[in-house]
């Protein structure tokens, strides 16, 4: 399937971060040590507009890692000018850029409003105090409820991320936290589940004992139960899990629930779940009935499926006294038939 979203990225590792909260260790996670420069960016902009497809509809110029907005004014300039151009022009669709709670306020706010920008993603981790603390956010919930009323009240687009599994986290405390999220009507999200990264206080607390990170089956499970909050309430999930990497990840990861396809374990859990929920509520209904037909939409059966058939396998195994037969269709969302609707 053609790409019909395409952000052209720039990572600027730990600039403009006046705190290291315990998990980061942005060299690492961005591959990259040394920002941008400016031709740098207009080399890289224009190779991929060069490139670009006709089923694109909509590009953007991004700028991750570190804190944007705590860039010193004039270097924040000299970033934005150079997208502002591309945007001027037409040439693309939308500046993005990721900061935190704390560096957002009015005049910042004007200045990116002066250079075009678009949609502002936001580090809120958690929406509990304890948990930030315990990993040295360096701010607070209300931080983050004043970012975001401002920024929501100046027109941007706003994304939150979320990180569950930090230290102080809790399952009940990440599903709170998609809750709170989802009041405040984010235009998406992101969900990182907290990896232990080298040469991070992270690290030295998991080497000592202290902290403990979630498993892949725990990490899978949890952020299913977030991605159905959002999608309930019909918030984009973006992102979930680190993005791949192109370099072995065994020198920098030691320890947490990286895959370098955890979206899609997540939502193949998310699909094996409303489908347990549809044979549950069948078998409940109807204790005679001992075969089932269900239709999966073809756009997202590998989801439905899961890898080799594992959810199928699953679901025949929970429900093993009733044979249950897939079939791929076009339809939008699964539709189950009982073996009565054939009689």
């Amino acid at each position: 399937m053609s790409k019909t979203n395409v952000t052209i990225p720039f990572f600027i590792p730990h600039l403009g971060c006046r705190h290291r909260c315990v998990f980061c260790n942005q060299v690492y996670t961005s591959n990259t040590n040394t920002p941008p420069n400016e031709d740098d960016i207009i080399n890289k902009v224009e190779l991929y507009l060069k490139n670009i497809k006709s089923s694109v509809q909509h590009v953007e110029i991004a700028f991750f890692g570190g804190s944007f907005t705590g860039l010193d004014s004039e270097i924040q300039k000299k970033y934005l000018a150079i997208a502002h151009a591309y945007y001027s022009k037409k040439m693309i669709h939308g500046i993005r850029l990721s900061t935190r709670p704390d560096y957002i306020n009015k005049p910042i706010l004007q200045l990116l409003k002066e250079y075009t920008v678009t949609t502002i993603e936001l580090g809120v981790q958690s929406f509990h105090d304890d948990v930030l603390q315990a990993s040295s956010r360096g701010h607070t919930v209300d931080d983050t409820m004043n970012a975001i009323a401002c920024i929501k009240n100046a027109g941007f687009n706003l994304i939150i991320q979320l990180m569950p599994g930090l230290p102080c986290d809790t399952p009940d405390k990440s599903i709170e936290s998609a809750h709170i999220a989802c009041t405040l009507q984010p235009n998406g999200v992101r969900i990182y589940p907290t990896i232990v990264i080298k040469d991070t206080v992270l690290e030295k607390l998991f080497i000592e004992g202290i902290y403990t990170p979630m498993t892949l089956e725990e990490a899978v499970t949890l952020t299913a139960g977030m991605y159905s909050i959002f999608t309930m309430n019909n918030i984009p999930v973006i992102r979930m899990g680190l993005h791949p990497f192109a370099n072995d990840t065994s020198s920098f990861i030691v320890a947490g629930p990286y895959h370098p396809s955890f979206g899609y374990l997540v939502k193949s859990r998310y699909c094996r779940n409303q489908l347990q929920n549809m044979l549950q509520q069948a078998t409940d209904n109807n204790s005679t009935s001992k075969r089932y037909i269900i239709e999966l939409p073809a756009l997202h059966s590998a989801e439905y499926l899961g890898a080799h058939r594992e959810n199928i396998a699953f679901l025949q195994n929970m429900f093993y006294n009733s044979y249950i037969q897939c079939t791929i269709t076009n339809t939008l969302e699964p539709i189950l038939y009982s073996d009565s609707y054939y009689e």
